[in-house]
């Protein structure tokens, strides 16, 4: 029987027992009528006190009869993107709903494994960009070292990408900050991965639902800001945390002085972040035996471009790693993982690192920059004129889907990291 997970509120159900929501449409037989909007007051109390009135009233939400539910999922034969009668109008209906929260679901969502990502970090430490700029890198260079494909789920998703990299690469310009969840919920960003695999039975594809969840930085601000977050991070198969250097004082009095932008306001500590994070983990059951949190976690130091005067010149932090053969290089991650320990441990005395440590049985370091310059000092909310040259943005999730079991991955030795 197959487990869906709501990509919104992360209700786990029974393909066969999700409900669906009927098109509206006109039935084309003469005399049919098409169905008419009813009040969704579920949905709309999920997504908060900013839908309108208007927005409220959608297409009635109904459940297949037994027999044809069953049928419909694959239980018996059929698909799970098979099409349903509406009970009141009789047009079928491919939408899905989650019968927690009445999002809608991509036509395709259920016909796939998914895998949930967390991506957390302060105000102003690029998230928004960074996954833009991953988008279009696992499309392009990283897709074509792993024969790799990756497609938006669902119109949001899709139009979010349109406008993102209109923005980003032809506008030249940073996205808005990500809304805080004050002012409402932020629509997960859902993407289809195929990967080819081989094995005994011949060569095919594998296909991966990717959810990733952005949280506002000023979501992240304490513990009692976070838990509004807790339900998705408690259910993400990884954890993306991006930790701004600039923010870390010893940093900041490194950098010798420059034109560029001026450097960002300091939000809350990435240390306190990472406890606060791991402390609401623990509190819904992703602890250890030994008190650490279970959820891998993927912690990357952005801005590298950055941080250039403060690296060797032969870093491995200083190119993108080469995915030989299309499989994950786990020596080059060690590397990259062992530079950024040590760089961490010289500018906060290793607070940071230590406090990772202790709260993550699964932890790598990383780092990058997703725009491989800083913006301009006369616009700063401006892409550098080169447009984006991202370097090593991809290296976090390769290492989470790998570490799933998703990638191959290619290592020398036999070290084990936390």
């Amino acid at each position: 029987m197959t487990t869906v997970i709501c990509p919104y509120c992360f209700d786990r159900s029974s393909a066969a027992k999700l409900p669906y929501r009927c098109l509206m449409s006109p039935s084309g037989v003469r005399g049919g009528m098409p169905c008419g909007p009813e009040r969704d007051d579920v949905w709309a109390g999920f997504m908060g006190p900013g839908v309108p009135p208007a927005a409220r009233m959608r297409g009635p939400v109904f459940t297949p009869a037994r027999g044809v539910a069953a049928l419909r999922s694959g239980l018996l034969g059929g698909t799970a993107g098979s099409s349903v009668p509406c009970p009141g109008c009789g047009v079928s209906t491919p939408v899905r709903v989650c019968r927690s929260c009445h999002s809608d679901l991509p036509s395709d969502y259920c016909d796939q494994d998914s895998r949930i990502i967390a991506l957390v970090g302060p105000k102003a430490s690029g998230k928004s960009t960074y996954v833009s700029v991953l988008v279009n890198e696992l499309n392009q260079r990283v897709g074509q070292a792993y024969g790799a494909s990756l497609a938006a789920m669902g119109q949001s998703t899709q139009q979010r990408d349109r406008e993102m990299a209109e923005d980003l690469y032809e506008r030249l310009r940073l996205p808005d900050a990500t809304r805080p969840a004050a002012l409402g919920f932020n629509d997960p960003l859902l993407y289809r991965l195929s990967v080819p695999r081989s094995g005994r039975l011949g060569n095919g594809t594998r296909h991966t639902t990717l959810v990733f969840f952005d949280a506002a930085g000023e979501d992240l601000a304490g513990a009692e800001a976070m838990d509004r977050y807790t339900r998705y991070l408690s259910a993400a198969d990884g954890i993306v945390l991006l930790v701004d250097p600039l923010q870390l004082g010893s940093v900041r009095d490194r950098l010798p002085v420059h034109d560029g932008p001026p450097l960002p306001m300091v939000e809350t500590p990435p240390q306190q972040i990472a406890a606060d994070l791991a402390a609401q983990l623990r509190a819904h059951g992703k602890g250890g035996s030994r008190g650490r949190v279970s959820t891998p976690i993927a912690v990357a130091v952005t801005k590298s471009d950055m941080l250039k005067s403060l690296l060797d010149p032969h870093s491995p932090l200083l190119r993108n790693a080469s995915h030989p053969q299309g499989t994950f290089d786990e020596d080059d991650r060690l590397a990259v993982h062992e530079e950024i320990r040590s760089l961490l441990t010289d500018w906060d005395s290793g607070a940071l690192v230590r406090q990772l440590e202790l709260d993550f049985s699964r932890l790598s370091l990383f780092g990058l920059s997703a725009l491989g310059a800083p913006p301009p000092a006369d616009a700063p909310a401006d892409v550098p004129k080169s447009g984006p040259q991202p370097v090593r943005v991809e290296d976090p999730l390769l290492w989470l889907l790998a570490h799933r079991g998703l990638l191959p991955v290619r290592a020398a030795g036999k070290e084990r990291v936390k």
